[in-house]
């Protein structure tokens, strides 16, 4: 895979996992009465120096851009990750299985790794909320890899059936 695709790939694998993530948690934060902007505020102010405050009036505006920049670019690292797994797949397709343990792995160690990092929030937000989070993401993610790869990407001079003529 050339390396332009790659890194096209990884940067949508790593938009549809930030998107993913966002919208999961404005949608329970919606449900719950709160801003969809809530759980971006608790987990921004501690980048910011500041202890999180659940009963503020509304999301603080630095603490929101600081954890989603953040945020989008975890997000991002992680696409291209993905991307470079699924491509590295593809090259080596006898070894498909350590790409594939190295993906759930992967996986596994950034949902414990996310459980420590939100271990000071925990009971202002449920660890478990964010592990369905991040599957959510990496359910997505997945979907679009794999719809990337089972589809020709336009200009290569491939068909639906193959090579291209």
């Amino acid at each position: 895979m050339d390396t332009r695709r790659f890194l096209k790939e990884g940067f949508i694998a790593g938009i549809v996992l930030y998107v993913t993530v966002a919208v999961f948690f404005a949608a329970v934060n919606a449900f719950m009465g709160r801003s969809p902007f809530y759980t971006a505020h608790l987990l921004g102010q501690p980048l910011l120096g500041a202890a999180p405050d659940p009963l503020a009036p509304s999301p603080v505006a630095p603490a929101v851009m600081a954890f989603n920049g953040l945020h989008l670019v975890a997000s991002l690292l992680l696409g291209v990750a993905a991307a470079a797994l699924v491509g590295a797949m593809e090259w080596m397709r006898n070894a498909w299985y350590v790409f594939f343990f190295i993906f759930v792995a992967g996986s596994i160690m950034t949902i414990l790794g996310l459980g420590i990092l939100t271990a000071e929030v925990t009971h202002l937000l449920p660890w478990h909320s964010v592990a369905t989070a991040h599957l959510a993401g990496a359910a997505t993610t997945t979907a679009y890899l794999w719809w990337a790869h089972a589809t020709p990407e336009v200009g290569s001079g491939e068909t639906a059936g193959g090579k291209g003529d």
